[in-house]
């Protein structure tokens, strides 16, 4: 699974941002979903504790002679993380600095949830929602369950989705509550059994103890004209109740 790297000291991390900039999906000029999640991020800010008891770290990435020769655009992005007792906030700024060149990009959280069976989890916020069916060639329907469950591969794009939604049965049996801010939609996915084994970085027998329920802008592209910054967030708050 995509696991946030052990930081060495030395001010940067080679890839283990769970971050999919600037496509989603397969790409035709680099890896599938882009750049963002395996190339090197430098640490601006180690982790601190604020005056508040808030624990926060900031990573950035700015373009580069890799990311140029797959997406040449300038850029830069900022990834800022909060963690409070009970809550991780994320909060993502994308830069464009130019003053000529207008770009697009997809920007997806690869929010990877452990739970004790998948079977048991229960997601809201979805009913009435207009989806993308990867696993029946891109068709698409609406959510017509007021709880979403996953018993098979599931690999849905949710549209227009609210910014709140539960996740059921997570670990030790509680409940998530994730929200999100300028993230238009919403990645439902677990690969089941066999497309787990085809997954070079996900074991075999990983995909009955994880849910991916992401927040992202993906169904539609974000245009940045030059000078402008887009700006998202996503907050995810453990629930015992």
């Amino acid at each position: 699974m995509n696991k946030l790297a052990v930081f060495d000291g030395k001010k940067a991390i080679r890839g283990g941002i769970p971050f999919v900039f600037p496509q989603f999906g397969p790409w035709n000029f680099g890896p599938q979903h882009g750049f963002g999640r395996v190339v090197r991020w430098t640490l601006e800010r180690a982790p601190e504790r604020l005056p508040s008891g808030d624990v926060e770290a900031v990573f950035s990435l700015m373009d580069n002679e890799i990311t140029r020769s797959m997406w040449n655009y300038p850029f830069r992005i900022t990834y800022r993380l909060i963690l409070r007792e009970k809550e991780l906030h994320f909060h993502i700024g994308v830069y464009n600095p130019s003053k000529d060149m207008t770009f697009s990009f997809n920007l997806l959280l690869h929010t990877y949830l452990k739970v004790p069976d998948v079977r048991r989890c229960q997601i809201t916020g979805l009913h009435g929602c207009t989806f993308v069916d990867k696993t029946r060639d891109g068709a698409i329907y609406q959510e017509g369950r007021d709880a979403v469950t996953i018993n098979e591969w599931t690999d849905r794009v949710y549209q227009h989705t609210p910014q709140e939604h539960i996740i059921t049965n997570v670990v030790s049996g509680r409940k998530m509550r994730l929200q999100k801010y300028n993230f238009p939609d919403t990645v439902v996915w677990n690969p089941w059994m066999e497309k787990a084994r085809e997954c070079q970085d996900f074991g075999d027998d990983e995909y009955p103890n994880m849910i991916c329920v992401e927040a992202g802008h993906v169904s539609t592209p974000v245009i940045l004209l030059p000078g402008t910054a887009f700006e998202a967030s996503q907050i995810l708050q453990d629930r015992e109740e």
